[in-house]
């Protein structure tokens, strides 16, 4: 698959999906984060340090991130979750570097390199490669239930185009992907993957429409692409997942940073 930008379209990361309302509208960047470049600092110290080591109070640690106490509440939070420190109270108590698996610094590390010029390109051509395997293991494990959830999706993101609205539609995109991706016994197939996706849906990644083609027609064959991709789930039909697969993915291409987001593209 080639990775060469695309010219005629502008990306629009998660951050941003809350301002565009309908195709055309003009897109306002987001404002940045602040609790998540937090969680991230409270990892780097926690990365620095050794296993168990106090990395001081949670006033502390707040003042070293420079954020409110709110904020650094919900940052802390983030980082709880993704196992990196933990929070010991009483006297003696603080926050603590956590003992780390070598699964959770993986996909730490990932989180790390987010700000590399490089990210978008690269993730998605390993999330491209790892396709097939997440595929064959929903194929082989997926129960009813797994079926129920991903047609409930699709559900959603017809719903959505019925509606206009365009967030909404994305989000149901990147939430298949994820519920296919759980059902694989594998962790460290999981892990990886759903880190590639946190970071396709974080950054700039564009679906580029043949043409002149009018957003509503481009947000129905991407639609029937997950409905199909449904029915080969539940049918074991590994050759239709295959090819649809490379069909989603073929149609998906990195874009390299913008500052004029006036233009509409999708993220997929």
């Amino acid at each position: 698959m080639s990775t060469d930008a695309a010219p005629q379209a502008t990306a629009i990361g998660r951050d941003l999906w809350r301002s565009l309302s309908s195709h055309g509208d003009a897109i306002r960047p987001a404002p940045t984060n602040r609790a998540e470049m937090a969680a991230n600092l409270i990892a780097e110290l926690a990365a620095t340090a050794g296993s168990d080591d106090r990395l001081g109070s949670k006033d502390e640690v707040r003042q070293r991130c420079s954020v409110s106490v709110g904020t650094f509440n919900e940052a802390l939070k983030i980082a709880q979750g993704r196992g990196v420190v933990t929070l010991r109270r009483g006297p003696g108590g603080g926050i603590f570097a956590a003992r780390q698996t070598p699964l959770v610094r993986m996909g730490n590390q990932m989180l790390a390199i987010d700000d590399s010029e490089h990210i978008v390109a690269d993730a998605l051509r390993m999330r491209n490669v790892l396709d097939p395997l997440v595929i064959e293991d929903a194929l082989m494990y997926s129960s009813a239930a797994d079926i129920l959830v991903m047609r409930n999706e699709v559900k959603a993101m017809k719903q959505a185009m019925a509606d206009g609205d365009v967030p909404a539609f994305l989000h149901g995109n990147w939430r298949f992907q994820a519920r296919v991706a759980s059902i694989s016994p594998s962790s460290m197939l999981r892990t990886v993957f759903l880190g590639l996706l946190e970071i396709l849906e974080r950054h700039a990644v564009t679906l580029r429409p043949p043409g002149d083609q009018p957003l509503p027609g481009l947000l129905e064959e991407r639609f029937e692409l997950y409905k199909r991709m449904a029915d080969a789930m539940e049918a074991r039909d590994r050759d239709a997942a295959m090819q649809i697969m490379h069909i989603h993915n073929t149609g998906i291409q990195p874009s390299a940073p913008r500052r004029d987001l006036s233009d509409t593209s999708l993220n997929s």
